[in-house]
């Protein structure tokens, strides 16, 4: 985290496993929190940086757990406290902590669309949903009226990688099919999808399917990383996958037509181990 404070971002994101919280009893949950919110470079980060985020099923309170999980309602109000969410935030009384943010001028706008993989999943194997009616109505207005030429979708599991064995937007096959057609939606902006939770960093590119290359970066863990597994399948990886701890980056460029996205998955000492560059241009319909 030292190596983020340096670099000064404009933007923070937390993707989820922000803590290990795994109780059912909020003054555990919040006592890890506050161990996290001390950390002095976060100390730093927040103060220039605006920081926002989701969570997954660890902060959310258990592991692999969706929606029968018996404390979400209380352990959403921690979370939005760790994040200094306003007392009178609509994130405080909705079904979820999946929430929207629109920064800079018009004409260099990004939007971040944050979503929450936990609140309203079916059970893994169910085939049910991962995101609830309201949320897929939400995301679905998100996307369309959205006005930034920049939209970056953030979800807390993989969405493309289908071949490993852990949590992926593949285990509810509806679901996912449903959003690459959202995606795919000629009025809905090109995307760039952000994941974290597999303890490894790696992009992935799907070319086929949309009018535009449709990339993932996953950038997963910050500290707790589990050395990797070079030999993981993934049909749609660029390049190798990258085990030790690590952190994303996104540069932004707008000097061209169309901003020009270099993203990076970083090492702990900053360095660029993984990258890509391109354009968020769909091509023209033939």
């Amino acid at each position: 985290m030292a190596q983020i404070a340096r670099s000064r971002p404009d933007v923070f994101i937390w993707m989820g496993d922000n803590i290990y919280g795994d109780s059912e009893d909020m003054a555990v949950l919040r006592k890890k929190y506050q161990v996290a919110a001390s950390n002095p470079d976060y100390v730093k980060i927040q103060d220039s940086a605006r920081v926002i985020g989701t969570w997954d099923d660890h902060d959310f309170g258990k592991n692999d757990v969706g929606r029968e999980f018996a404390k979400k309602r209380e352990s959403q109000q921690e979370f939005l406290d760790f994040l200094k969410v306003a007392p009178d935030s609509p994130r405080r009384k909705r079904e979820g902590v999946y929430a929207k943010h629109d920064f800079g001028p018009q004409g260099r706008q990004v939007r971040v669309i944050l979503l929450d993989t936990r609140y309203h999943r079916d059970a893994i194997g169910s085939n049910g949903t991962i995101l609830g009616e309201e949320q897929w109505r939400w995301l679905e207005r998100s996307l369309r009226e959205s006005p930034a030429e920049v939209n970056l979708l953030v979800s807390s599991i993989q969405v493309l990688p289908s071949e490993h064995r852990f949590e992926k937007w593949a285990d509810f096959p509806e679901e996912k099919a449903r959003l690459l057609a959202l995606l795919a939606e000629e009025k809905v902006p090109p995307v760039l999808i952000l994941s974290g939770d597999r303890h490894l960093g790696e992009i992935s590119l799907k070319d086929q399917g949309s009018s535009y290359p449709l990339y993932e970066v996953t950038s997963s863990s910050l500290n707790s990383s589990f050395g990797g597994n070079s030999k993981e399948v993934n049909r749609l990886r660029v390049g190798e996958n990258f085990g030790r701890n690590n952190f994303g980056m996104l540069t932004l460029s707008w000097g061209g037509d169309f901003p020009v996205i270099e993203a990076a998955v970083c090492d702990e000492n900053g360095e660029k181990v993984l990258k890509a560059k391109f354009s968020l241009q769909k091509s023209s319909p033939k």
